[in-house]
């Protein structure tokens, strides 16, 4: 399935980065985020923030830049409008160059500077959850408030296209399938020797994840268990969760 509209990528940075912000300032900037223990708060924020201004200096360039960590504001009371410039500015940048304009990036399947937009648009919307995990799922659910139904499966989507540049993934063709339940998506994963690859499809696999699209995708990136409903090769799938440790 096609990527969303690039206005939509450009509403959900904006409207994330506001998100994160609010969540963060309540929180004490020094407290360890514990989905991401090497982490405080600031650090939180600080990746983020620090995300949008690298991603706008690469297609601003053009090429590759070398990335510098830019430290989020002292005063929490700042870091909304932080993140909010960092999120305007990306924006910015990729209208002026154009969605699907050419700039360096590290899938080469996708050197565009849309790529970096959806990008920060799924680290940000992960990064929501890790500064407010009570209130964006509750145990046992289904994660409503995490994201629509449509922009997790693009998550997803996302999850798998960054996933293929590891090698960790590699195999001898193993097979798995995350599907959605609360939206017609499944991604058919193949383990090969050079990683993985994978396509949009419903077609059976070794494993099978089934789930709604936002626990779906919190699962896939390690800030929730395993989902309840795995068909097949559950050792599979928790190889797959192990590789998946960044």
């Amino acid at each position: 399935m096609d990527w969303l509209t690039p206005q939509r990528y450009a509403t959900e940075l904006e409207a994330g980065a506001a998100r994160l912000g609010a969540a963060a300032t309540a929180l004490d900037p020094a407290a360890i985020v514990p989905t991401c223990p090497e982490w405080t708060v600031r650090d939180l924020v600080t990746h983020v923030g620090t995300g949008h201004r690298y991603a706008t200096e690469v297609i601003a360039a053009g090429r590759r830049i070398e990335y510098q960590r830019i430290e989020a504001p002292s005063s929490s009371d700042a870091w909304t409008p932080w993140l909010l410039e960092g999120a305007r500015t990306l924006n910015a940048a990729v209208h002026e160059r154009g969605f699907t304009g050419k700039t360096w990036t590290w899938q080469p399947r996708f050197p565009t500077a849309g790529f970096w937009l959806r990008r920060m648009v799924h680290d940000q919307l992960i990064h929501c959850f890790d500064a407010d995990p009570s209130g964006t799922v509750a145990p046992g659910t289904a994660a409503p408030e995490l994201a629509a139904p449509d922009l997790a499966a693009d998550g997803v989507a996302d999850l798998l296209t960054t996933f293929e540049m590891f090698d960790r993934f590699a195999g001898t063709g193993e097979t798995l399938r995350f599907r959605a339940i609360d939206i017609p998506r499944s991604w058919h994963v193949t383990l090969t020797p050079g990683g993985v690859a994978w396509t949009e499809a419903d077609t059976p696999a070794d494993v099978t994840v089934t789930a709604p699209a936002p626990t779906l995708l919190l699962a896939l990136n390690r800030r929730l268990p395993s989902p309840d409903l795995i068909e097949g090769d559950t050792e599979l799938w928790e190889r797959w969760r192990e590789a998946s440790r960044f």
